[in-house]
């Protein structure tokens, strides 16, 4: 390309800028302040509905979520009654009734402790799994509590055989807890009613008042404490 050709294309791409449009210092500005006033507005619409979002989510009442705990349910070996019909009614032949409550009778021993439960009721079997299922309820809880008390581990409370104690752990065995814990615990003066009213965190304080007045009893007899008032359980440990 010569001189003069380079001249012409300079001289064309001189007068192409020429002939596009500038914008005015003036327009230049006002788009400006259009593009401000937009991000302006923008900006107010967004804080308005942040603000909108705020205030329904205050009306909104608040939900109060409650954890539902299941309580455990102890079963027997055989299981539940879909799983053994023929263990949740008393058997038809007489050869067959001193097995059934056998069984049902260590179960019942161990449902007890796992429990933490000294005296069972016919009120309680009746509504207790598994037990509930069991057909002839009342028969069933006379005649598995009665192997118990063959066994000497449990005792009939009333005539009507209604109430049932059951020791899955002996009274002298707990005698020798209350000992050791007053020993750890610096507590010197004892009495029926403090343990069942204040000590409810040890595992002796839900036992029968009865059977509290025993250990007191063997406690004194065993020359570990002394007598403050007999007739209210109230003993001194002997350290």
């Amino acid at each position: 390309m010569d001189v003069k050709e380079r001249r012409r294309e300079r001289k064309n791409t001189k007068s192409a800028e020429e002939e596009r449009p500038r914008k005015t210092e003036g327009e230049t500005i006002e788009k400006e302040e259009k593009t401000g006033d937009q991000s302006s507005t923008i900006m107010a619409l967004t804080e308005r509905t942040t603000q909108a979002t705020q205030r329904q989510l205050e009306i909104l009442p608040t939900e109060t979520v409650v954890e539902e705990i299941d309580e455990e349910i102890l079963l027997p070996d055989w299981g539940d009654i879909t799983q053994s019909e023929w263990m949740y009614s008393i058997p038809d032949r007489e050869k067959d009734k001193p097995m059934w409550a056998e069984e049902w009778s260590d179960f019942l021993l161990e449902w007890t402790k796992k429990k933490h439960i000294h005296v069972i009721s016919v009120s309680l079997f009746l509504s207790e799994p598994p037990f509930k299922d069991i057909a002839g309820k009342v028969d069933s809880f006379r005649c598995i509590g009665e192997v118990l008390v063959k066994k000497e581990i449990a005792e009939w409370l009333d005539k009507n055989r209604r109430q049932l104690r059951v020791y899955w752990r002996f009274l002298e065995e707990w005698a020798d807890s209350v000992y050791r814990w007053a020993l750890e615990s610096g507590t010197v003066r004892l009495d029926v009613k403090s343990i069942v009213i204040q000590e409810e965190a040890q595992a002796f304080s839900n036992l029968p008042e009865r059977d509290l007045h025993i250990i007191m009893t063997l406690l004194v007899e065993k020359q570990l404490a002394e007598w403050i008032d007999k007739k209210k359980g109230a003993i001194k440990i002997l350290l």
